[in-house]
């Protein structure tokens, strides 16, 4: 905990911007690692992803660990929090609303109740419904990890991927079945398609927004 609070000082003091992202599993992490690497490019951002066991874990957890960030914040570093979860069967408003009291009562400013200056500590995202609608919004970046796949997403998919009911997981996984690939483990999904994905062009709107805010936090 003392390298962890020595790093963050260091960080501060070379105006470096120490960016917490929360995501519930290792798929998220894994998936992740290079799209944050493509964002933060060229910037002086010190990126950190802390993975938990789903989202109840995380849920659970995120009022001390904001709270934990907001007491950084009081002692100079500049620490900006992504947090990421997959909606799944939730109501969106009330998960969103959910996030953000946490934030909130942590004493921090979440994107959603920024004053006019614009300035907010915590990004607050929503993937819908899940992880895995991101990669049906860029076939390209699936085909590029798995070469085998099918040369075009499953036709329920192709238009907005966050529109479709059901778990997308089970949707891409029988997708990489039907050409043969047996590989279900969705850290590996990610491990491969991560890479690949473009910050720039993906029809999930979840994922847009996910890039947009982060982009957003790091110049506010």
């Amino acid at each position: 905990m003392r390298k962890k609070r020595r790093d963050h000082l260091g960080a501060a003091k070379k105006g470096i911007i120490q960016l917490e992202v929360l995501v519930e599993e290792e798929s998220a992490s894994e998936a992740l690692k290079s799209v944050l690497a493509k964002i933060t490019e060229g910037k002086r951002v010190k990126v950190g992803i802390r993975q938990f066991r789903g989202k109840p874990d995380l849920l659970k957890k995120l009022p001390d660990r904001l709270s934990g960030y907001a007491a950084s914040r009081r002692r100079g570093e500049d620490v900006r929090v992504v947090v990421l979860v997959d909606r799944d069967t939730d109501d969106c408003v009330l998960l969103k609303r959910q996030l953000d009291k946490a934030t909130a009562d942590a004493g921090l400013v979440s994107r959603s109740r920024r004053d006019g200056s614009g300035t907010f500590h915590v990004l607050n995202r929503i993937a819908i419904r899940e992880l895995e609608a991101w990669y049906f919004g860029d076939w390209a970046a699936v085909l590029a990890g798995f070469p085998k796949a099918p040369r075009t997403a499953p036709r329920a998919y192709r238009g907005n991927p966050d529109t479709p009911s059901g778990k997308c997981s089970d949707a891409f996984e029988a997708a990489l079945r039907a050409e043969g690939i047996r590989i279900s483990s969705k850290p590996e999904w990610g491990r491969r398609i991560g890479p690949h994905l473009n910050v720039d062009e993906n029809r999930s709107p979840s994922f847009v927004a996910f890039v947009t805010g982060v982009r957003e936090i790091l110049d506010s």
